[in-house]
């Protein structure tokens, strides 16, 4: 359960283990910061797997990272049309 819960929310491990060593949870994670994430993430799947793939592999981490957003659905919208790297950048 918790790698399906690193899906779009890879700071779980880091947080889980402050927990665990402290008791105390920590503070919620930015939206800038899950922006980030989600650009650096396509970043390394264009690295490793190329444009093609990386635009549509993307896709589906979307979902996860924007979640609970404000304006998600229409920016999961925008993202499910991504073609090129291009693409991708316009949309942020």
């Amino acid at each position: 359960m918790i790698g399906r819960g690193s899906l779009g929310n890879p700071w779980i491990f880091s947080r889980i283990s402050y927990f665990l060593k402290t008791g105390e949870k920590l503070p919620p994670i930015s939206d800038e910061e899950k922006f980030d994430v989600l650009k650096e993430h396509f970043e390394l799947l264009l690295a490793e797997k190329g444009e093609y793939t990386a635009t549509r592999e993307i896709r589906k981490f979307v979902a996860w990272y924007v979640k609970g957003m404000p304006d998600a659905k229409r920016f999961k919208g925008k993202m499910n049309t991504i073609n090129t790297v291009q693409d991708f950048y316009n949309i942020f």
